[in-house]
């Protein structure tokens, strides 16, 4: 048995390379050729041996594995690319299935690569999405880069809700920033641009939690007062509705009380 095995390996690599000296032959030959006057009929001839050649070494597309989706569903993927089962591998072309592969929303980045004598081999990374935009009554992904991804269907949980026409390519910033303030960060809900200028961030929820108002430059000083005052004074957990840090030298308190 084991014997038979090594017999069968043997006539398949010997089989390869016969049609590897073949393939090689046509294409030296299609070169001479190509300077003759009867060189383009003769291309097309030595084009059709190559196929032929590859349809008896059985180089057809069996199978397609995908690596790397998580949020790209497997339909989606397949509807844009133009493979069917038993097409000649080599056909395939690589650079015009991966560009479609790439319009798909989540997909950052794709290398397609032919595995013979029968695979395609597709892996793809995806975008990160670290929050989410509600814009027009619709809620959509934003990656690491600040740009919207064009995907409304996919629910999100535990990101960061942003909201303004601008807010997407200021996202990242804002994220960035607030990690170095986790007790803020871990609480924080959602964040409003207010004319294309600052933020107001909103706390514990999403809609109607404590408000805070930060300023056009100088956000890092302005977490860093309210870091300190909750580390004081436990400022926010108490009867407050706005924490106004917009001025430097002052900080602007309106409780629940004082707003009905």
């Amino acid at each position: 048995m084991k014997k038979r095995r090594q017999k069968k390996r043997k006539n398949k690599f010997l089989k390869l390379k016969i049609i590897g000296f073949i393939v090689f032959g046509l294409l030296i030959a299609g070169v001479a050729l190509s300077f003759s006057p009867v060189g383009k009929d003769v291309q097309q001839v030595g084009q059709k041996a190559v196929n032929l050649c590859v349809q008896k070494a059985h180089f057809n597309l069996e199978r397609v594995v995908v690596e790397g989706h998580i949020r790209t569903k497997l339909n989606d993927l397949n509807a844009k690319l133009n493979l069917r089962q038993g097409m000649p591998i080599f056909e395939i072309d690589l650079e015009k299935e991966k560009q479609s592969v790439l319009e798909l929303p989540w997909i950052k980045t794709v290398r397609i690569e032919r595995h013979l004598p029968t695979q395609i081999l597709i892996s793809v990374t995806e975008k990160k999405p670290i929050a989410v935009w509600q814009n027009k009554k619709k809620y959509w992904p934003i990656d690491e880069n600040g740009e919207a991804i064009l995907d409304d269907k996919t629910l999100l949980k535990n990101v960061l809700l942003v909201v303004g026409e601008d807010a997407p390519e200021h996202t990242p910033e804002l994220i960035e920033i607030l990690n170095n303030y986790p007790d803020i960060a871990s609480v924080t809900r959602s964040a409003v641009r207010v004319g294309k200028r600052r933020w107001n961030l909103y706390l514990n929820d999403a809609e109607n939690g404590l408000e805070i108002r930060l300023p056009e430059t100088g956000i890092k000083e302005a977490l860093a007062r309210l870091t300190k005052f909750k580390e004081e004074g436990d400022i926010l957990n108490r009867d407050i509705k706005v924490i106004d840090l917009k001025l430097p030298d002052r900080l602007i308190v309106k409780s629940n009380s004082s707003l009905k």
